[in-house]
């Protein structure tokens, strides 16, 4: 998990979306823990606060080096399934889902179930391009090259386009720049993405990917990703 810490001696400013409302004034050299790095952080603090700051006035601290062997006791710590149990596959078919069966890790429900509720409330339909995949796998028209931590790797990722009154919004018109030209059912959907506590939209990201919604898996819990990651391979090769 990466992590900053505040560089200003007079603190800094957390907000509840990149240039909104203050929440809190951070103290200097407060640890914080990166969960989206775009040109605002947006950041939980060890209270449990979660907002944004402005990535100038906070710097980096270099992540703590984490063993790629996954021991039967560190496993135990997070779960008491098997690592070959860790990962375990579904078809999410939400109300509002539309386009590929989105195939994902049945810990990503409770996310997938949200994105729905947001969709109704926005009356949109999400029209899945795709979800799960396989490492190293291709995909077809990608806007942006796979990363290598990737949530698709783990089900914990979708790619969509938005459907809002019989048009499609595909990644060209989603792209972060035209939000304010969007239909208010579209961009209020987009919002709602960003300001869930735990779903990011790939239009913050620094690379921008604006068809993309995961849950940031890797960096809430690296040790978990791995298991998931090495469950997948077992079942493959079972």
């Amino acid at each position: 998990m990466k992590q900053a810490r505040v560089k200003p001696d007079s603190g800094l400013n957390l907000r509840d979306k990149p240039n909104g409302k203050k929440v809190t004034v951070l103290r200097h050299n407060q640890v914080l823990e990166i969960t989206d790095e775009v040109t605002f952080y947006r950041v939980r603090s060890k209270s449990g606060e979660i907002g944004y700051v402005h990535g100038n006035y906070v710097e980096q601290i270099p992540p703590t080096e984490i063993d790629d062997t996954l021991t039967g006791q560190e496993l135990g710590a997070q779960s008491l399934l098997a690592p070959s149990e860790m990962y375990k596959t579904t078809i999410f078919s939400g109300s509002e889902f539309i386009g590929e069966r989105a195939n994902v890790d049945c810990d990503f429900v409770p996310e997938l179930n949200r994105v729905n509720v947001y969709a109704k409330q926005c009356e949109v339909k999400i029209w899945v391009t795709s979800s799960t995949r396989n490492i190293n796998q291709q995909v077809l028209g990608a806007i942006v090259p796979p990363a290598t931590k990737s949530c698709h790797f783990v089900g914990h990722a979708i790619d969509m386009n938005v459907m809002y009154a019989g048009k499609l919004y595909n990644s060209k018109l989603l792209k972060k720049s035209n939000l304010s030209q969007l239909p208010d059912g579209v961009s209020t959907f987009i919002q709602c993405i960003q300001d869930d506590p735990v779903l990011r939209w790939g239009g913050d990201f620094n690379t921008e990917d604006p068809v993309h919604i995961d849950d940031n898996f890797y960096f809430r819990n690296q040790l978990m990703y791995k298991a998931k990651l090495l469950s997948r391979v077992q079942q493959l090769n079972a």
